[in-house]
């Protein structure tokens, strides 16, 4: 056994609704810890799901997931030789960390994110450094993640929205520090959240084709409401676009996965919709923290991280309420979700009764 993986942690998954219910005596829980979308997919996913054939199941599916791949190529207007699927994002950064990373070399990422960057650092005996967000906006401080860059250095890792913060960069901040990168040095941009922005100029997947070493990360597990389907995808240059679809499993993507992202990409009414409601619940729920004096960073995602103080109390106390809320991310914030309108306004109550 490895030892850089010898004292890891397992994943703290959420508890099942029944069992929460349960225990609490609950009728009704508000699923808000994990940023899976209230609404669901579009109803097209369903519907192409069940319009495939049965007999597909003896056969492999498409190694190259073809109608996907079309349809994200339109859509994001890139090359479909700079797509490389897989199982959720999740597997794109496992990949990528497997192909960059060797022992002994070092990626940077900012402080809090999603934990996934270093735990895969972990794993293929990497070393991470972690660069403080802005305390007072929780924006990125390119300043000090150049200046951790050394000769071993070989990736680093942005959410842009950033997880669990929310907190949006502007494509010019990160194409600034782009430019100043070593060539040798792989930036990734983890988009995952990119479609709840309001801001314009939100992505920088249009600017693969001009470097190298930039990849653009994105999941239909969020805005496209596909948590369960797990499809994901990385937009990337040559030469790591080959030895990327070289070192991922063949027909990592099964046909279900495939015609249901299909169904999803293409139903872009539908997504907008998605994100009109949320954009909405979310300025409602950032105005009542501000009017209450609540400390949060301002987000652009479906979640907002909010300093409450002693989470393991308040993150009991919501849960005994029937919300469900990430509460083992930082001792004093929690990562809220948002959820429907009806359980958004109960959240608000329940949290200034737990914050007095």
């Amino acid at each position: 056994m490895k030892e850089s993986i010898k004292n890891m942690k397992a994943y703290q998954a959420e508890l099942p609704a029944e069992v929460v219910k349960a225990k609490y005596g609950l009728s009704h829980l508000a699923r808000l810890s994990a940023n899976e979308s209230v609404y669901g997919p579009s109803p097209k996913v369903a519907k192409a799901i069940k319009a495939t054939a049965d007999d597909i199941l003896g056969y492999y599916p498409d190694g190259q997931a073809t109608t996907l791949r079309e349809a994200v190529a339109k859509h994001d207007q890139v090359d479909p030789e700079s797509l490389v699927f897989g199982v959720g994002a999740d597997e794109l950064i496992q990949l990528l960390t497997r192909t960059v990373l060797t022992p002994g070399s070092n990626i940077i990422v900012p402080d809090p994110t999603f934990g996934e960057y270093a735990m895969h650092a972990q794993i293929e005996q990497a070393d991470a450094k972690k660069i403080p967000v802005k305390p007072t906006t929780g924006q990125i401080d390119f300043e000090a993640m150049f200046s951790a860059v050394d000769d071993n250095t070989a990736m680093v890792w942005l959410a842009n929205p950033n997880n669990p913060t929310g907190v949006f960069e502007k494509r010019a901040a990160i194409l600034a520090f782009l430019e100043k990168l070593p060539k040798t040095v792989t930036l990734v941009v983890d988009e995952a959240y990119y479609d709840f922005v309001a801001q314009p100029d939100a992505t920088v997947a249009q600017d693969v084709k001009h470097y190298s070493n930039l990849v653009v990360l994105r999941t239909l597990s969020k805005a496209y409401g596909l948590a369960n389907l797990r499809v994901g995808y990385g937009i990337m240059q040559e030469p790591l676009y080959g030895v990327m679809q070289a070192v991922r499993l063949p027909y990592n993507l099964n046909t279900y996965q495939i015609v249901g992202g299909t169904a999803a990409i293409e139903d872009q009414a539908y997504l907008s919709q998605v994100v009109a409601k949320t954009q909405a619940e979310r300025k409602l729920f950032q105005t009542f923290l501000r009017d209450n004096n609540l400390n949060f960073y301002e987000s652009e995602t479906n979640f907002i991280w909010v300093k409450v103080g002693d989470t393991k109390k308040v993150g009991e106390y919501l849960l005994s309420q029937g919300y469900q809320v990430n509460d083992h991310l930082n001792s004093e914030w929690i990562r809220i979700a948002l959820g429907t309108a009806e359980d958004n306004a109960g959240m608000r109550a329940a949290i200034l009764t737990s914050t007095k």
